[in-house]
């Protein structure tokens, strides 16, 4: 670093520059090399040991030490405040200058340390909530469980298309279908279109829902009849797959009978004679048709099925805690997005004061950088000669301190070691044990 920064005008900071300059040049050398030498301590320690009383306080400073340690310290401060105070003084035309862009710097610190301090009440509000506290508390809870369920079915997803909206949808097309295939059977049965509508609406009904409960029992099977299962569960399954059984064999039933009266309704309208034979004659086979209407509600079935199997997952407590966890979850992401948009209003007013400060220090410290820059080095600066200064002092104490131990047992019979607080003799081994803060002193 070079002993003093370059200025546009230096003729008028020539004094600063100067100042700056001591400060950044002084050292602690003379005082090591001097009064605090090894040697030189030594030498004090001689002294006060011939007189053959050393009083020690309760710190284990000596008077002998406070001349030839304390002393020579305490001129080095003064010393060194006087290159403080010279370059203070240099640097007090530019002061006004320099405290306001601190105290700008301040201002963004205490509107940071506030943003923080908002966000804080914020959390803090939302966690004293006890809505939020039993939507959290539920939602943490759901989620262990899911993720107890992901780690069993090694990190695999529930399938969940039968908990969307466009299964039902899928299976209202199958119902559908259903109907178109049933529909001229029954008006041709019923003979009034809103009574075979009804019969046809009900029936593609039954077919969907047989489809449906189907195709989850036969994926789930190996689930839902587990021996693991106790035998009221194992019974409920084994009741649904007989319901949805019985539904399948009531449409195909009833519609296989409807589709052969219908047949042998058509045979006995052709029983009459006509004069051109058999022309105009349709040639009706009422097993044909039968079976061929039976096939087209298998058909619809088990397409019903093949979506139902498709859609569920393996493993329904899997679903079951999949969807508790995506409801849970939906609910806490909204308290946390109404508390969001809190936080962002708080972040982005702050954000915007601290750019506005942050634009004013830069447009200040423009005009006095460079003094700015030796004020920050000058602190730094004294900062790292006082840490120094320390050390050295407590370090010249414990030498002379070990001075006078060493002298005090080769002459344990001229020389006594006294403790200030209590007026009793100690040993030499006593005092090298006790707490040694010289710096206190000072």
């Amino acid at each position: 670093m070079s002993a003093a920064i370059e200025t546009s005008n230096p003729e008028a900071l020539a004094p600063l520059n100067e100042a700056y300059a001591q400060v950044m040049a002084y050292s602690l050398a003379p005082l090591r090399a001097g009064n605090l030498k090894p040697e030189q301590l030594a030498k004090h320690a001689h002294e006060e040991t011939s007189f053959g009383q050393v009083t020690v306080d309760g710190h284990g400073v000596t008077s002998g030490m406070r001349v030839a340690v304390v002393s020579p310290a305490e001129e080095e401060i003064s010393r060194w405040r006087d290159l403080l105070n010279r370059f203070e003084v240099a640097l007090q035309p530019f002061k006004d200058a320099l405290d306001g862009v601190k105290n700008l710097q301040r201002e963004v610190i205490d509107v940071k340390k506030k943003k923080e301090e908002r966000l804080a009440a914020i959390d803090e509000e939302l966690r004293g909530d006890p809505k939020y506290h039993n939507i959290d508390e539920s939602y943490q809870r759901s989620r262990q469980r899911y993720n107890d369920f992901r780690d069993k079915h090694k990190n695999r997803s529930a399938t969940m298309f039968c908990r969307t909206w466009y299964y039902p949808l899928i299976l209202f097309l199958v119902l559908l279908t259903e109907c178109f295939v049933n529909y001229h059977s029954f008006n041709m049965f019923w003979g009034v279109p809103a009574v075979a509508l009804g019969t046809t609406i009900i029936l593609g009904i039954l077919l969907a829902l047989a489809a449906h409960l189907h195709g989850e029992l036969i994926k789930q099977w190996s689930n839902l009849f587990a021996p693991s299962r106790s035998p009221a569960e194992r019974w409920g399954a084994w009741r649904m797959f007989g319901i949805s059984t019985m539904a399948l064999v009531i449409v195909l039933g009833f519609t296989g009978w409807a589709r052969w009266a219908a047949a042998i309704e058509s045979i006995h309208g052709q029983d009459a004679g006509s004069v051109l034979g058999d022309i105009g004659i349709v040639q009706v086979n009422p097993m044909r048709d039968v079976f061929i209407s039976l096939i087209a509600n298998l058909g619809a079935w088990m397409v019903g099925v093949i979506i139902s199997y498709a859609g569920h997952d393996p493993d329904p407590e899997y679903m079951v805690i999949t969807k508790q966890y995506h409801g849970h979850q939906k609910a806490w992401e909204k308290l946390q997005a109404a508390m969001k948009a809190r936080r962002q209003h708080v972040i982005a007013a702050a954000d915007k004061e601290i750019e506005e400060k942050e634009n004013a220090v830069k447009t200040r410290l423009g005009s006095v950088k460079a003094q700015m820059d030796m004020l920050t080095q000058v602190e730094l600066r004294n900062e790292s000669v006082m840490n120094d200064l320390w050390q050295s002092v407590q370090v010249a104490g414990e030498v002379y301190r070990d001075n006078v131990v060493k002298i005090s047992i080769a002459n344990k019979d001229r020389v006594t070691i006294i403790d200030k607080e209590t007026g009793r003799g100690i040993t030499p081994f006593d005092y090298k044990n006790m707490n040694f803060n010289l710096v206190s002193e000072i």
